[in-house]
Formats: C-alpha cells, sequence, structure tokens
C-alpha cells in the first residue's frame, strides 16, 4: 500500500527529527529546512503531498508567509496545512487559521497527540475534498447546461431575427458585470453569486417574444412606422406570456419567475417613460431594470439592419445623457465602472470586428510602455520561487522590497497613488494591533477590488500603501481613486462594527519617473490629509497644471 506523503518545513534538525521518529512507520515523510526550499519543492510536486507540517519561526521566509503563499496560490486546494510551533498564543493561532491553516499543534511533540491531530486532519480534510469536488461537479453540469440552452437560443434569434446571435451572449456578460459592481456599490440589492448566475441566465430570454413579429417588421432595414413600432412593442408582453403559460409547478422554478419579469419589463424606463406597464423607479424588479441597460448598451455597440454601429464612447455618452431613456443613476455608476472591461471583453468576442480590433489597437497602444509593463510580467513568471520574497504576508500585496526592485528608476509610469490610512495609531491604542492587522487587511482587500490585474497594489509601509498604474485613462483614473475611498469608507469589521476606517488617498498623473511621481502623490496625499477621508490629483503634463479634490 502506498502511504501518504508528510512534508515537513521546520529550520531545527532535532525538531524534524523528532516528528521523522513520530511518523515514519505510517508515512512518507520528505524535510526541508526552510519556506523558500518549501515553496520550490511544492510549486513543482506540490499534487503528491497530503500534508503539510509548517514551522512558524523560520529564516529567510516565516512560516506565516509561507502559508500566505499557499493560500493566496490556492494550493491548499490539493493538500491540508498544520501549523507547529512552541508559541501558542492566540494571537498566532488566529492568525494561522486566518491565513488558511488547517490545525495547530504545540511543541514539545507528544507522539499521540501529533499521530491523532494528523489523522484526523487528513480524514476531515479527505471528506472536506470529497464534498466539495462533488458540489464543483454538480455545479458544472448546471453551468454547462446553462450555456447550451444560452447558445441555443442564440442560434435561435440569429436565424429568426437580424440581430447577430452574439447580442444573447453579450446582455448575458454585461449583466453578469453589471451586477457583480452593483453589489459592491451598494447594499441595496442584497444579491448572491447564485442570485447574479440566475439573473445572468435568464437573461437569455428577454427578447424571446420576438418570435411572435412579422419578418417583414423585424427585419426591417429602415425606419419603423408608428404602427411598426407598437407592433414590436408587444414582444415584451408576448415573452412574458410564452412563460407565464408553462405548466404551474415550471412557472415556480426560480429562473422562469426571473426571466418573467425580464421578459416583461426590460423596456421600462426609471422615470415611468418605458413599456408596456409605466413602470418607475424601483417598482421595476432590479433584474428586469440591468439587462435593460445592458441591452442598450449592446444595441448600441452592434450593427443591425437599420443602423450602423456606434463606438463603445458614444455608445456611454448616449446612455450617461438619456438619450436612450433614464435608467437607475447606481447602475450607471455601474456601467461607468466597467466600462474598460467591456470594451475589452465585448470587442474580443466579435469575430466579425477582429480586423478593426488589430488596427484600433496599433493606434491606441504605446508599445514602449506595453513592452516595459511586459518585461515586469515575464520576469515575475521566470522567477516565480522568489516571487515570495516579493508578498507582505500581513495584507497579500506586494512589499517594499517589490516596489524598491522593480519600479525605482522606472521612467515610464502613467500614474502613482499614495493610500494613508486615517487615525491608525488611534485603531492600534484602542483596539489592539490584532484589529489593527485586520483593518490593514481589509483596506488591502477594498483597494485589490477596485483595481485591475496589470495595476500593482503594494504596502510601502506600516499603515501606507502605493498604486503604481500603467495605460489607463485620466477620467478612469480619477474614478478608480473615488471608487477606493469609496469602498473602504464601507468598509465594516465584523467583531467591530462600530469602527469606522477611511483612508487619505493622493494621486499624481502623467507618463514620468518614480521618483517625480511618488514626491507628486505623496504631497496630494498630505494635502487629503489635512481634512482626512479625501482623493486629491495633480496632473504633471498639463501645461499649467492642475490639482482636483474629490
Amino acid at each position: 500500500m502506498v502511504k501518504q506523503k508528510i512534508l515537513i518545513v521546520d529550520d531545527s534538525e532535532m525538531n524534524r527529527a523528532l516528528l521523522v521518529d513520530i511518523l515514519e512507520e505510517q508515512y512518507d515523510v520528505i524535510e526541508v529546512e526552510n519556506g523558500i526550499e518549501a515553496i520550490s519543492l511544492l510549486s513543482k510536486q506540490r499534487t503528491d503531498f497530503s500534508l503539510l507540517l509548517l514551522d512558524i519561526m523560520m529564516p529567510e521566509m516565516d512560516g506565516f508567509e509561507v502559508l500566505a503563499y499557499i493560500n493566496k496560490h490556492h494550493w491548499n486546494d490539493t493538500f491540508a496545512v498544520i501549523m507547529i510551533s512552541a508559541d501558542d498564543s492566540p494571537a498566532n493561532i488566529k492568525r494561522a487559521y486566518d491565513l488558511g491553516a488547517f490545525d495547530y499543534i504545540s511543541r514539545p511533540f507528544d507522539s499521540t497527540i501529533v499521530h491523532r491531530r494528523i489523522s484526523n486532519t487528513m480524514f476531515l480534510y479527505a471528506r472536506q475534498q470529497h464534498l466539495e469536488k462533488i458540489i464543483a461537479e454538480q455545479f458544472h453540469e448546471q453551468e454547462k447546461n446553462n450555456k447550451l440552452m444560452i447558445s441555443i437560443l442564440s442560434h435561435i434569434v440569429e436565424f429568426r431575427n437580424g440581430e447577430s446571435g452574439l447580442h444573447i451572449l453579450h446582455v448575458n456578460t454585461i449583466t453578469k458585470y453589471l451586477l457583480k459592481q452593483l453589489v459592491q456599490l451598494t447594499d441595496q440589492y442584497p444579491l448572491s453569486k447564485a442570485d447574479i448566475s440566475l439573473i445572468s441566465t435568464a437573461s437569455a430570454l428577454h427578447d424571446i417574444g420576438k418570435i411572435s413579429i412579422s419578418d417583414v417588421i423585424l427585419n426591417k432595414p429602415g425606419r419603423l412606422t408608428v404602427e411598426e413600432f407598437e407592433i414590436i412593442k408587444t414582444h415584451s408582453m408576448v415573452g412574458a406570456n410564452m412563460l407565464l403559460d408553462l405548466p404551474i409547478e415550471q412557472q415556480e422554478a426560480p429562473l422562469v419567475k426571473v426571466a418573467t419579469e425580464i421578459c416583461r419589463w426590460h423596456h421600462e424606463r426609471y422615470d415611468g417613460n418605458g413599456y408596456p406597464d409605466g413602470l418607475k423607479g424601483e417598482e421595476i424588479p432590479i433584474a428586469a431594470q440591468v439587462v435593460a441597460l445592458a441591452d442598450v448598451y449592446d444595441a448600441l455597440t452592434s450593427e443591425r439592419c437599420y443602423k450602423k454601429a456606434y463606438s463603445h464612447e458614444e455608445a456611454l455618452k448616449m446612455i450617461l445623457e438619456g438619450q436612450c431613456g433614464a435608467f437607475n443613476p447606481s447602475l450607471l455608476l455601474c456601467l461607468q465602472e466597467i466600462a474598460d472591461t467591456l470594451e475589452n471583453k465585448l470587442m474580443d468576442a466579435s469575430p466579425e470586428q477582429e480586423t478593426k480590433n488589430i488596427q484600433d489597437i496599433r493606434n491606441k497602444i504605446d508599445f514602449d510602455r506595453l513592452f516595459s509593463y511586459e518585461k515586469y510580467t515575464f520576469l515575475s513568471r521566470k522567477q516565480r520561487h522568489l516571487q515570495l520574497l516579493y508578498i507582505d504576508s500581513l495584507t497579500s500585496v506586494y512589499n517594499r522590497r517589490y516596489y524598491d526592485e522593480h519600479f525605482q528608476g522606472t521612467d515610464n509610469i502613467q500614474a502613482m497613488v499614495v493610500i494613508d490610512v486615517d487615525d491608525f495609531k488611534h485603531i492600534n491604542d484602542n483596539y489592539g494591533h490584532d484589529v489593527g492587522d485586520i483593518v490593514l487587511q481589509g483596506i488591502a482587500q477594498s483597494v485589490l477590488s477596485c483595481v485591475r490585474k496589470t495595476d500593482a497594489v503594494i504596502r510601502y509601509g506600516g499603515d501606507e500603501f502605493v498604486i503604481i498604474f500603467f495605460s489607463i485613462p485620466a477620467d478612469i483614473f480619477e474614478k478608480k481613486l473615488k471608487r477606493i475611498r469609496h469602498t473602504v469608507d464601507r468598509l465594516i469589521i465584523d467583531e467591530h462594527p462600530e469602527l469606522h476606517m477611511s483612508v487619505s488617498i493622493g494621486g499624481a498623473y502623467g507618463t514620468g519617473h518614480t521618483k517625480e511621481l511618488f514626491k507628486a502623490a505623496d504631497n496630494m496625499m498630505y494635502q487629503s490629509k489635512k481634512v482626512k477621508n479625501q482623493v486629491t490629483i495633480c496632473f504633471l503634463n498639463e501645461e499649467e497644471g492642475s490639482t482636483n479634490s474629490i
């Protein structure tokens, strides 16, 4: 029988020897003496191991840093981690569990306890993994069926209507992005991940009523008459009635209920000037509100038999100016937040626009800047085993060492931001350093949720963070800083709901040298600090220069 394999990570040879004596009869035991060796080995052979016994106090890279790296890269999906340490303080134990440890064993070792803890952990972990696998397979099967249904419907629409079958796929994608952004923006709509998936899937049925409309009207290349438009407008009621005519047990299904709302009300408008029922504001179900906006955006940016496609920028301008009817202000803000994502995702999804996309990209990209950024990405991949040296173990963002080694002396950064946590000393003094750590973790994650994957978030020191941006438009830059301030302002610590957090943010926009941008952003941060919970930005490349406070 093949023995399960355990990796021991401890800089003490004596501690490793004690554990080997206890475990070698029952398990295949591998030893390494520090965190860097562990990461290097696991990067190649992590699926071989069932368990990792991890010491905390080690040179070069301590156990918490190893655990943070493992958690960040989801390696603990394949093996369990038990921390081993002589320090069994509540703070250490809590931190270990927060970072993904399955259990905690204190030294000196008792062979019976070690055996029992390890066998229990392996049994429980295996059971947990088995249940998660079953759930994942069920979810995957459901998602596969959902995608199949969307694909079939898109082909029906393509066959029946002058619209491209991509319209349904686009509306599905836009709906999903809008909903994800909406739940980050406000608590007004308490939507779960399952709700978002359900609404996105149901959006595929929004125009199903159009199968009742004559081809002559549906695919008319010119402007519709008043009478023809009235006929087109019936598709919303027809689609809803089609679903209401299903057997009663099918009508009660959540997907059908949501799809019925979307079919009937996706042409309602927030000011009451839509159809068929003239609903106003929150009288319109949020599912129908979101699909309405997604439908309009894709209709504008797609070519139809009766019009040419508008550009992404033109479509946004028309929607925000109210040329396409009134929409929920919160959703309009969400649309602006995801605008750059939509432009990239939906353009890539359209094969007939591929040639145009290539030309647009050639026109827009600053190749020198792109090359420089890709250099950093390449280095991080090439030296993946060294990247652990660049991750802050508390917040899981980049650390000061990463900033110093990768960005000092760089002269092509687009923009830089300096963030300082307001009243952090007061938080530490009055709530303790454990709560202070939680605050920093929460703020770091809030910042990460507001930026792109290509942006570098760095814990510069203590309670100060730096963000480095490449290739970002000025208006998006401003919106992202405002979004960060707003997100942190709404952050709640579960154990201390009365604790309010805020940050002072300084931004410098304009391609330049790292030192120049940092100095400017730092100055802006200190201007914000005078008021607190403020964003101040300077634009370096404008002729006269300007400073904006948000």
